[in-house]
């Protein structure tokens, strides 16, 4: 019974704190892009943020052509409502680095996704993309989800060797480790925000470590096709250790200039090209970066 109450006190917290960092910070963040910025939303599917009408300069970079995602959602009776939402879409990527599908002499001011970092295949190479594809000045923005507060909130945060080992490899669809996390961990239940103790209660694996083994060895077969998954989980706290880590080892052009506390069922973060080259940052800004990455590892084992 105390379980419970603790649980529904603190989410009522969560939910109040939410709406402030969503009003105060992330609203603000969105309408501060101007209406003339060259932009690209990846993956906005049918739910877009941006919409052509509105920002002339706008391009729509999915997983398939505006036909298929139109009949894709048209059968699903919880979306297909909005498939009326779904935009014209510009550039279709499948696996590959999405600057390969995109003419090289055009570059953006805003890069903006939304729940669409977690399922890329390569990260790394993902994240090198943006940078080449980013503007001098311009900003990467990406909603996150917090994996504490959904289907994954029983998986562990990506670490920085989940991410070499997937772009030393370069595979186009998803394998090893990536699916058998995301098919034997993953929970049937998605409540959009932090779960507490008692939120666990009468809560399963939505499949059987059999499955995701047979699934594991499935995507490591040629030929296969490509099957989407989180292959990605991170916390707020994850998320900046891996990004400083990557930037240490000279992976990334990219840095985060700001990421919120988490609100929902995700965090927001705001990416800028770094500052100077790893080669010619000075002392200072090293041990800087290295005193950041120690407190955030310390944080992460607690």
């Amino acid at each position: 019974m105390l379980s419970k109450l603790v649980s529904t006190l603190s989410r009522r917290a969560s939910t109040l704190r939410s709406s402030v960092i969503k009003r105060a910070r992330i609203g603000p963040l969105l309408r501060s892009v101007p209406h003339d910025a060259v932009i690209l939303e990846i993956g906005g599917g049918y739910s877009p943020r941006f919409v052509k009408s509105e920002y002339p300069n706008l391009y729509h970079l999915d997983h398939c052509t505006t036909k298929e995602l139109r009949a894709k959602y048209a059968v699903d009776p919880n979306v297909a409502h909005r498939i009326g939402r779904i935009q014209p879409i510009d550039f279709v990527v499948t696996g590959t680095l999405i600057e390969t599908s995109i003419p090289p002499d055009l570059t953006f001011d805003l890069i903006f996704g939304s729940h669409v970092l977690e399922h890329q295949v390569d990260l790394i190479g993902h994240l090198q993309s943006l940078g080449k594809l980013l503007k001098p000045g311009g900003r990467v923005i990406e909603m996150i989800p917090d994996l504490r507060t959904c289907f994954d909130a029983l998986r562990y945060p990506s670490v920085t060797s989940d991410a070499l080992l997937v772009h030393l490899k370069r595979p186009q669809i998803h394998q090893g480790k990536q699916v058998f996390d995301g098919v034997s961990r993953t929970i049937d239940k998605n409540y959009g925000h932090r779960m507490r103790n008692a939120d666990f209660e009468g809560v399963r694996f939505n499949n059987s470590l059999k499955l995701a083994f047979e699934a594991m060895l499935a995507s490591e077969q040629p030929d296969k096709p490509y099957t989407d998954t989180h292959a990605w989980t991170f916390t707020p706290e994850s998320f900046r250790l891996l990004m400083i880590e990557l930037r240490l080892l000279g992976l990334i052009r990219l840095a985060p200039a700001y990421v919120s506390p988490p609100y929902g069922n995700q965090f927001c973060t705001v990416l800028e090209h770094a500052t100077g080259d790893l080669a010619t940052m000075t002392p200072d800004a090293l041990q800087r970066l290295e005193r950041e990455r120690f407190a955030l590892s310390r944080q992460l084992r607690v």
